[in-house]
């Protein structure tokens, strides 16, 4: 999506996004069947709190559904982002190295299946870490994102106030400069290095989902 057409996300800038849909319904059908986790896993995020309205991706479904699966083309001008909807862990790892190696610009990309997921995924993508994992796994997102850290993720971490920032983590470039994502590429896992910092982010997206998330324990 988006390799001739232009993004115009504020946040992201213009991005190649890699989308994980499902095949046998639309976006929006999967979650009212609550069979979305076919492409988002366990994440408690899906549905009511994710910041991603599913209602556009139905075009983009429809338009996909039906297509002879091709040749990924031999390079991309632009950066990619992995998962713009849906978990980039359930692409095959083979073909995550082949689309990253083939971005001119690089990448970003996150996974709530890193405690799931092959460690090697931890190369090219941040571990997501959010207050409502945290809370099913009975611990503080603090010692969640330390566990993550273990398995040899970075970790890309969802705060209330930026009061909750640790000293191995940095606030998303986009929120203290308004770097956009495809110019700070901060988010591509360990590709670049083990020993980078981790990264948060203040709680952001559609107000109504801010409140309720505001309402989970820290």
């Amino acid at each position: 999506h988006s390799i001739k057409s232009k993004s115009v996300n504020r946040k992201t800038g213009d991005m190649v996004g890699v989308y994980i849909l499902p095949s046998d319904k639309s976006p929006t059908q999967s979650i009212k069947t609550k069979t979305d986790s076919a492409q988002c896993g366990d994440c408690l995020l899906k549905g009511i709190l994710c910041y991603l309205n599913p209602v556009y991706l139905n075009n983009i479904w429809r338009s996909a559904k039906n297509l002879k699966v091709s040749k990924i083309i031999p390079t991309f001008k632009k950066a990619v982002r992995f998962g713009v909807y849906g978990d980039p862990a359930f692409i095959p790892i083979k073909t995550v190295e082949s689309i990253a190696e083939k971005s001119a610009k690089g990448f970003t990309g996150y996974t709530h299946q890193w405690h799931k997921a092959s460690k090697k995924y931890s190369r090219f993508f941040m571990a997501s870490i959010d207050n409502l994992m945290a809370e099913n796994q009975k611990c503080t997102s603090k010692e969640l994102k330390e566990r993550a850290n273990l398995k040899g993720y970075r970790t890309y971490r969802i705060i209330k106030e930026e009061s909750e920032i640790l000293e191995d983590e940095i606030l998303c470039p986009y929120t203290t400069h308004q770097t956009q994502c495809n110019e700070c590429l901060l988010c591509n896992g360990t590709y670049k290095g083990k020993n980078r910092k981790n990264i948060a982010i203040k709680i952001h997206g559609p107000q109504n989902k801010i409140k309720t998330y505001l309402k989970t324990k820290s």
